[in-house]
Order: structure tokens, then sequence, then C-alpha cells
């Protein structure tokens, strides 16, 4: 099995002694290391009474539905635990601070030294409480989660950092807690995302737009949400003019930019972790729809670019395909999913889901850097 588990034997009595108090082994197969079940319980409590024991021992049930049989296996996970020693945590954070200051300071705000540290202030915040947000609901959900650490790169990248990320030394155990987990850091991301924008926006102003002036060689394409914010405070956008953007607004879009990018349904992306909850049978499908839409998206941005096709680089970016090559080659569209898969996700939940669709809709932008 492909899932990142080391399949344990299970003729050990010890272990047969820990599943027998939560399952009645009806049958089992040596080969393939796999016990037919049947709970004693409801599926959630039988797989949480062999959960809590096995994890004593470092083990794990793998809990299964396959051809209408409910399957038990025994794992181990693969690999040691990932961690970071709290000075370089520091260290990053001090060196993600220093890149995003400066790279605010060239790009955004113009040389203005206190306003490229409301920028620093504004995006890294969002993205500090977007993987903090994973990182506690995981611990929540029994998850060892690392705290998050921050990836810094040089200035003349546009934003000075590549986000923050954690790692997870030990499985999903359920839907639910995938679901959770998935949700929580673009959830996060977003909340701290809108006092950003409207501060920042509150900051703005319209200006004429000439292109033979402007400083940046490109424009940043806006979604709905930062356009609705926009109008409600500054009005309306009069033809030939252009907002001039606060960097606290440019942090805003970051944030929002960044939940869009991981409410991607794609592979471990979050709204991968999101798809494979709702819809654990279909999600592979999903994927790959969403893989071949970005990369035709990625395509076409490119042949606009090849052939000046100005109306078409209007509705597409080439970057779009590196997206899509990038999750493919990370995850090969798959994912593992949780221990176990047999326990439906609650109805409340799948209607959290439509309100995570509406923040993915509301915050991405099929261009978001234009070319002048």
């Amino acid at each position: 099995m492909k899932e990142g588990f080391d399949l344990k034997g299970i003729d050990d009595p010890k272990l047969l002694e820990i599943v027998s108090k939560a399952f009645t082994v009806e049958t089992m197969d040596t080969d393939s290391a796999t016990l037919f079940v049947k709970p004693r319980f409801s599926d959630e409590t039988s797989f949480n009474i062999v959960l809590d024991e096995l994890t004593k021992i470092g083990l794990y049930p793998l809990y299964r539905e396959e051809n209408g049989r409910l399957t038990l296996r025994i794992t181990g996970k693969k690999g040691n635990r990932r961690e970071l020693n709290p000075v370089l945590h520091l260290v990053l954070l001090l060196a993600t601070i220093f890149t995003v200051t400066v790279a605010g300071y060239i790009w955004w705000a113009g040389g203005d030294f206190e306003k490229s540290v409301y920028f620093t202030i504004g995006l890294m915040g969002i993205l500090g409480s977007h993987e903090l947000g994973h990182a506690l609901v995981a611990r929540r959900n029994k998850v060892d989660a690392t705290l998050p650490f921050f990836l810094p790169v040089p200035p003349f990248f546009a934003f000075g950092t590549l986000g923050a990320v954690i790692f997870m030394n030990s499985p999903i155990p359920d839907r639910k807690s995938l679901f959770d987990i998935g949700i929580a850091g673009p959830l996060t991301g977003f909340v701290l995302s809108l006092p950003v924008l409207v501060l920042g926006i509150a900051r703005s102003t319209y200006i004429p737009f000439n292109p033979t002036v402007e400083a940046s060689p490109f424009l940043l394409g806006t979604p709905l949400l930062f356009n609705a914010i926009s109008r409600m405070i500054l009005g309306p956008e009069l033809p030939g003019q252009i907002l001039q953007t606060h960097p606290i607004a440019i942090a805003g879009w970051a944030g929002l930019f960044v939940t869009s990018l991981n409410l991607l349904p794609m592979g471990q992306l979050d709204g991968g972790h999101v798809i494979r909850s709702v819809v654990p049978k279909n999600f592979k499908k999903i994927y790959r729809i969403v893989f071949k839409l970005l990369f035709t998206m990625g395509a076409a941005g490119i042949l606009a670019q090849i052939y000046s096709l100005k109306w078409l680089a209007d509705l597409t970016w080439p970057g779009w395909i590196f997206w899509a090559a990038l999750v493919y080659f990370m995850t090969k569209l798959d994912h593992p999913g949780p221990l176990n898969d047999v326990t439906p996700l609650d109805p409340a939940r799948k209607a959290v889901s439509v309100l995570i669709l509406i923040i993915f809709l509301v915050s991405f932008t099929p261009v978001p850097i234009m070319s002048l």
C-alpha cells in the first residue's frame, strides 16, 4: 500500500488481543497483513479504542472499507520525526522579517521604510496565522505537529518569503480531523486578511493610469473580495484610473492569494484535504479535473504571451502551469487519507465545505499578475 505506512504482521497475539477489544476478527490474510473485521461498537468508537491502545506502543490501525468488507491493518509510521531546533526557528523568523521588509521597501512601499514595516507586519501575521491554525487544530486532534517556521527568499522576489510551513509527525486519525486541519489554515488566514485589506484599502487611492510612468513592470489582478471592499470604501473605479495600493493592502491581497492557492482541491494542499474528507470515493477525479484546468489555463497564458494576444492574456496567467506541475510532482494527485477512512463526515462539516468553496471563489483570481 502506498500510504506512507509500514505494515506490520497480524499474527502477533498481543496485537490481535488489542484489536479484539473493539472488533470481531472474521478472517485474516497474512500475505497482505489484513484483518477482516466487524466493529463491536460504532465504527468511530471501535476504531478509537484500538487507536488509543496501539499508539502506546508506537503503532496505528488503518481502517478501510474494501469491496464491501471492513479491513484493519496494523502499521508503523515510516521515517523519522521531523523537528526544527528552536534556534533555527528564531533565525528563520528573523531572516524572513528582514527579507519581507526589504522586499516591501523595494517593490511596494516606494522606498518608504515605515510603510514597508506595515507591509511586513500584515503579511507575516497572515502567513504565520495560517500555519499556526493548522498546527493548533492538528494538536487538538492528537496529531503531532510542529510550530510554524518561515521560509525566507531573497527580496528580489516580490514578497521576500515562500510563506510558512509545519511538519506533521503522526498520521491524521479520521475524516473529521482531516477536514478540520485542512480548513483551519485557510480560515484563519482569510479572517486575518479581512481587517488587513480594509485597513490597507482605506489608505489607498485612485489615480490616473499612465503605464509610461508606472514604477512596477506589472500589475496585480484583484479577486472579487478585494474589488468589493475597494468599491465599498473608495467607490467605483472610473475609466482611466488605477488603484494606488497601500502596502498594507498588498499584504491583504497576498493573504487572499495564498488562501486561494492552498484551497485548490489537489493532492495534499488544504483544498485537497477538504475534498479527500468530503468525497472520499471520487477525490482523484476532482484532483485530475483541477490539474487539467490549471495546466490548460497556464498553457493558454503562455500562448497569449508568445502571440501577444491581449484578450487571452486578460483571462489567464502562465504561472498556473508551474503550480499545476509542482503539485503533480509533489503529490502525484493522490492522498493517503486518514487512518479511519470508514466513519463518514458529519452533515455540519459538509455544510461548512460550502463556505470554504465560497471563500475560494471570492479569493481566487485567474490572472494574479498582469504585464503592463
